[in-house]
């Protein structure tokens, strides 16, 4: 990862543009209740398949944490560390878990995958790792049944269509 001193003006640039493109994303939302559907979970992918490990982990990092401190930049605007206690919270958090999970599935399939495949199932593996973490806080707040029906169900769909077209739009701008 990085330390303090290892942080440099190109570093810093791609950390706070990959918190830009996660508040834009999130700002593109179908409300849902008790979790709205965005596009934050594309963002996330991206950055989990276009930057190293450590600058993934800390732009969702700073985005989390600057949401925390209150800066309107979840979704509908909102911020405040009680966004986090909220049913979107697991979700939230598993942002984070995501990009670490992508890193992992990007390293070890680096040389045994073709970059399509390698980036379809990092995205998928990313994706789970939302879901695992969101269902699981919601479940907390309405039950499981009710989390899976309503944390999962609406997702699958919209998730597959985001992964489908964020990698063939990948594969498309490496020709």
């Amino acid at each position: 990862m990085f330390t303090a001193r290892s942080i440099n003006k190109s570093t810093l640039v791609e950390i706070l543009s990959c918190v830009l493109l996660l508040f834009l994303t999130a700002q593109i939302s179908i409300p849902l209740q008790p979790v709205p559907i965005t596009l934050q979970s594309l963002g996330v992918m991206l950055i989990g398949l276009k930057f190293n490990r450590g600058t993934a982990f800390y732009s969702v990092l700073t985005y989390l944490l600057l949401g925390a401190a209150g800066l309107p930049i979840f979704a509908d605007f909102l911020g405040g560390y009680n966004v986090f206690i909220r049913p979107v919270g697991g979700y939230l958090i598993g942002f984070l878990a995501a990009v670490i999970v992508m890193g992992k599935v990007n390293e070890s399939l680096s040389s045994k995958c073709v970059s399509l495949m390698r980036n379809s199932l990092s995205c998928l593996a990313g994706t789970a790792t939302i879901f695992i973490c969101g269902v699981s806080w919601l479940a907390i707040h309405v039950g499981l049944k009710q989390a899976i029906v309503a944390g999962v169900l609406p997702f699958i769909l919209p998730g597959l269509v985001k992964i489908f077209l964020l990698v063939a739009a990948l594969q498309y701008l490496k020709k």
